[in-house]
């Protein structure tokens, strides 16, 4: 092929890979194509004639350098001057309609700009809300930008202003569209839009996935992050991304994320429906995990907000605010809030005989065992790990009176309880799931897992039965509202949960970071923890034995207690 100055430096290097040394050598002004990014935009929309005129290199020269390299001199001869001509675009002066319509014109002075700008004008134009355009100020006209942008389908607007000044102005009318699914997606970085949180207060584990679910296949974004955060990068993966990651310098990240066009069996039928999910405790995390993984499900959902709390009692403030819409959380914790007015429902119970008492050093074979000895306790005193305890010593004959226990200051914090037990400090412990597993797994030989509430709760009710400790919640104006929704969301958890119990290794897998273990304590876990899937509605009985001991107060309403399962 004839090289010409319509041609494009991609098409060109396409034929004739060899000529990059040629161009990068021809010009200092060229050495930038050496930067993968520059090489991945400029030559992807920019000709011969728009560098030569940028880098105010002689065409002629230029061209005759490289067809000499590809023996396409002679045919250029027979071109001249057609050799160097391009297409005119006409100049328009008159503003178009849209133009007068912007509220506000952001503007981005780029003429000291010796670097790489691109990124910095997609994640301006990404950042642009409704009414507002922005205005790209340079010392040339910047005709692979304004190619690239048109080609995109966006609305441009090019000025000379006092003579020097090119003023391009961009209403960004399509964020979702720069990234071409065609081409290798590691080849267009610099269009990622980022989210920076380096620095951010507040865990940004909803932010991310939040961030995650909105992108459409065939799109991505970045992740700016002082640290390389594994977790999040393997919680995002399992969302359908594909990961690369850069160290750009100490103490900065980018972690991009991009999601393939593969699946196209799932149609999005209408707008998703706007999501906020809580969890009380970390123990739902395997299944979450599973969740994340359904085309079915996000399809349908746009996950707000995802929090999994370490502290349970912050999980109440947002069943009581309503700003949660699907909340796991404990029995005693939905009939408590119930029973003030909270508008919720208790679907399933899916976590069983989550307690265990847990003993350093020496073995319990009964609570008796366990005299002489500070037992800590998580949580306060009338919460329900303690009033399950207290139930069970005073059915198998016991006196409160002859035990220690030990509360942390506001409260008994699992996590704590945890560590003072792998350590040491602390010889006997009630631990519900996960810590009590990761307890005893840290622990070694020294961990006995001494007393199962299980059994003990077996023996008092004389019958085959489990203590119903945890499941799902929805607030009622969400399953009035999106019936469908909740419906698929239980199917979904149910089949995580089946799934999770039948492969605990994979599971463990998947989970292992975000929960801060090894895959071998976390499958320890699994092995440990019962997840089962029950309707609430199928063991009315089964709750309010249990809720009769855990909460007195709820006890004296249990009629009323029935219209949080019904």
């Amino acid at each position: 092929m004839v090289i010409t100055g319509k041609t494009k430096i991609k098409d060109a290097l396409k034929n004739h890979p060899e000529l990059k040394e040629v161009l990068t050598g021809y010009s200092s002004k060229f050495k930038k194509l050496n930067n993968k990014l520059i090489f991945n935009t400029i030559a992807k929309w920019a000709t011969f004639n728009d560098v030569a005129k940028v880098g105010n290199i002689s065409i002629c020269d230029l061209l005759h350098t490289l067809n000499s390299h590809i023996g396409e001199e002679q045919n250029l001869e027979k071109l001249f001057p057609e050799c160097i001509q391009e297409k005119k675009t006409p100049i328009i002066t008159k503003k178009p309609d849209w133009y007068n319509e912007i509220k506000q014109f952001i503007h981005f002075d780029v003429r000291n700009n010796d670097g790489y700008f691109f990124p910095e004008i997609i994640n301006k134009l990404n950042g642009l809300k409704r009414g507002q355009a922005l205005t790209v100020i340079n010392d040339f006209e910047p005709v692979p930008l304004i190619r690239m942008l048109e080609e995109k389908g966006n609305k441009l607007f090019s000025e000379v202003v006092n003579g020097s000044e090119y003023h391009l102005t961009i209403l960004y009318d399509s964020p979702k569209s720069i990234i071409d699914p065609d081409i290798d997606w590691k080849e267009q970085l610099e269009f990622f839009p980022e989210l920076n949180v380096i620095g951010m207060l507040k865990d940004p584990f909803e932010l991310i996935v939040k961030k995650a679910q909105s992108i459409e296949p065939g799109q991505g974004f970045v992740l700016i992050q002082a640290f390389e955060p594994t977790p999040l990068i393997n919680l995002v993966t399992q969302m359908g991304f594909e990961t690369f990651t850069q160290k750009e310098e100490e103490l900065k990240y980018r972690i991009y994320f991009y999601k393939p066009v593969t699946d196209k069996s799932i149609k999005v039928t209408g707008e998703k429906v706007p999501v906020v999910i809580q969890s009380a405790t970390p123990i739902t995390y395997p299944i979450i995990m599973k969740m994340l993984q359904s085309k079915e499900l996000m399809a349908k959902i746009d996950i707000k907000e995802l929090k999994v709390w370490e502290e349970t009692e912050k999980h109440m403030a947002w069943i009581v605010n309503g700003k949660a819409d699907i909340t796991f959380s404990a029995v005693a914790a939905a009939s408590k809030l119930y029973l003030v007015g909270a508008d919720i429902k208790m679907m399933s119970i899916d976590i069983w005989d989550n307690f265990s008492i847990l003993t350093r050093g020496y073995k319990a074979n009964n609570f008796g065992d366990l005299k002489g000895h500070k037992i800590h306790m998580p949580l306060f005193k009338e919460a329900p790990p303690a009033a399950v305890t207290n139930y069970m010593m005073k059915e198998t004959g016991y006196d409160l009176d002859d035990f220690e226990f030990i509360y942390g200051k506001p409260f008994g914090r699992p996590e704590v309880i945890k560590d003072d037990f792998i350590t040491g400090k602390a010889d006997t412990v009630l631990l519900r799931e996960p810590e009590s597993s990761f307890a005893l797994f840290h622990a070694g030989k020294e961990g006995h897992d001494s007393i199962s509430y299980t059994d003990i709760w077996k023996k008092i009710n004389n019958k085959e039965t489990q203590l119903p400790n945890a499941g799902l919640i929805f607030k009622r104006e969400f399953l009035k509202n999106h019936p469908d929704v909740a419906e698929l969301f239980i199917r979904v958890m149910k089949e995580a949960i089946d799934w999770v119990n039948d492969n605990k290794k994979e599971a463990a897998g998947m989970a292992f970071d975000i929960m801060g273990q090894s895959p071998e304590a976390v499958e320890y876990f699994l092995n440990r923890a019962h997840f089962e899937h029950i309707l609430t509605s199928e063991i009315l009985d089964q709750l309010f034995d249990y809720i009769k001991v855990v909460d007195k107060k709820a006890a004296k309403d249990i009629e009323k207690i029935k219209g949080l399962f019904l």
